[in-house]
């Protein structure tokens, strides 16, 4: 009986342990297990350790990428300011600085920038130095000392204070950002570092980039002597280097009339009544592909440029005027149509450059650009308004004027009616502002030099070799839009 009572314990004790899962561990078994534990535990403390490490390098990620997006925040701020502060230049550089602050701060900026200014013109190529004609040309910053040049551009320290004209404006700033999650690790903040931005008006030095069809309508009656012809001649040609076949499109007219040979497009007729006045057709292959732009000499504007010679009529204001007018708006047959066509609207201007004042022939004619025919009076007071109810009607209709008056400081019209500099200066486009243009009196270097560099677009020159410059600065305010640019190292 006892045997059976130990049978059944045993039994019983033996189910009892296949029903917990397994057998009693031998002291052999024990053994074996110490060793893994110790490297459960030794995870765990090195996980334990690395827990800190991990949680700021996801802190520092985070931040950085908070510090990132700032730092492109800023930029575009910046971009902006510099483009809102750059549309009052040159004229206006007190409100240039006030406006990109202003727009600075508008942007949650969020620090105050510094602004500074520059005379942005062109660079001569591979010798890095300001091409000639430049200043005060474009823009005129007193001296080109400290220029930054390289084979395209040259950026000239400007300060405005001291009565220089500046066309390019630099907004700067750096922001420190506080850190969300870094500071568990000791770093609470960082700095976007310095960022700039550069906006420049106008072509600025470079080929300007805007699409544009120009009509030059220049002088060569017989009161412009050889020397000023060839200057005129050259500046034009000089001029066009600095434009974009591929945008700008240009014709050129003439004062007096052309009677186009096979030999020259420009061959001077011997009619003030007959022949074209704008004898070359829009033009987009000037210059060449090299870099910098050579001129094509195989061009039909280029050449007939170059065999541009003295025309034996008077002087014509209003008649040429309204012929350029009309051909720019299509009312006279042009070849425009034939050209590439260009994305955006391409401005429509007129550059006219006279020596003297109206002698025309008595023709009578309308005002009105959308009626065909010239326009002429022998009275040179009636001569001169013509010409203001032309430009006023061309000024309607989207077209831009500059006007370029040569060696009149004294002209009148008529002889006793207003000065011929007053009726150029009011035919031409009120200025950015929506000023009227106007005169100064023209007759000393520095009357020349304030009134080429005050903004609006009427322009005068006392010598030939200053034409070049000026045609320069006709291109350079036609072209008037504002964009970023990278300054030179």
């Amino acid at each position: 009986m006892h045997t059976l009572r130990k049978t059944r314990r045993d039994a019983q004790r033996g189910t009892g342990e296949r029903r917990n899962g397994a057998p009693p561990k031998t002291k052999q078994a024990e053994r074996c297990t110490e060793p893994a534990n110790r490297e459960r535990g030794a995870s765990l403390l090195i996980f334990a350790l690395l827990i800190p490490v991990l949680f700021g390098s996801i802190a520092l990620a985070i931040d950085f990428g908070h510090l990132l997006y700032e730092r492109q925040q800023i930029s575009n701020a910046l971009d902006a300011a510099a483009l809102a502060g750059v549309t009052s230049l040159p004229d206006n550089p007190t409100t240039a600085q006030a406006d990109a602050l202003t727009y600075a701060q508008s942007n949650n900026l969020g620090t105050t920038p510094t602004v500074t200014f520059w005379c942005v013109v062109g660079s001569t190529g591979a010798t890095k130095t300001v091409a000639s004609g430049q200043v005060p040309a474009v823009c005129n910053p007193g001296t080109t000392a400290g220029a930054k040049c390289n084979t395209t551009i040259c950026a000239i320290p400007c300060t405005p204070a001291s009565g220089n004209t500046c066309n390019t404006i630099t907004v700067t700033a750096n922001k420190t950002v506080p850190f969300a999650f870094a500071p568990v690790i000791g770093i609470n903040t960082g700095n976007t570092g310095s960022l700039s931005s550069n906006a420049c008006k106008g072509s600025c030095g470079a080929q300007s980039p805007n699409p544009m069809n120009v009509a030059i309508v220049a002088d060569r009656t017989g009161s412009m002597s050889d020397t000023d012809l060839s200057s005129l001649k050259s500046g034009i040609q000089s001029t066009l280097q600095t434009m974009t076949t591929s945008q700008q499109y240009v014709t050129l007219g003439t004062i007096g009339r052309s009677s186009p040979t096979s030999g020259c497009i420009t061959n001077p007729a011997s009619s003030q009544t007959s022949g074209p006045w704008l004898p070359v057709p829009f033009s987009n292959d000037y210059t060449t592909s090299a870099t910098p732009p050579a001129l094509n000499s195989s061009s039909n504007l280029v050449k007939g440029l170059q065999c541009l010679t003295h025309s034996g009529t008077g002087t014509s204001l209003a008649s040429p005027m309204k012929a350029a007018a009309r051909y720019l708006l299509g009312f006279d047959p042009n070849n425009l149509g034939s050209l590439p066509a260009r994305s955006g609207t391409p401005r429509n201007a007129i550059i006219l450059e006279t020596d003297g004042q109206p002698n025309e022939p008595n023709v009578g004619g309308s005002t009105s650009i959308a009626t065909p025919g010239d326009i002429g009076s022998s009275n040179g007071i009636t001569a001169c308004n013509n010409l203001l109810a032309v430009a006023a009607d061309a000024k309607a209709r989207g077209i831009l004027i500059i006007t370029v008056g040569y060696n009149m400081a004294t002209e009148r019209c008529g002889g006793t009616g207003a000065y011929v500099r007053d009726v150029l200066a009011a035919a031409a486009s009120p200025d950015s502002h929506g000023n009227p243009s106007t005169a100064n009196s023209c007759t000393t270097a520095a009357d020349i030099a304030a009134e080429n560099s005050d903004g609006d677009y009427f322009f005068c020159a006392g010598s030939g070799t200053a034409l070049g410059p000026i045609f320069l600065s006709a291109i350079n305010a036609i072209s008037g839009n504002s964009h970023l640019i990278q300054i030179p190292s």
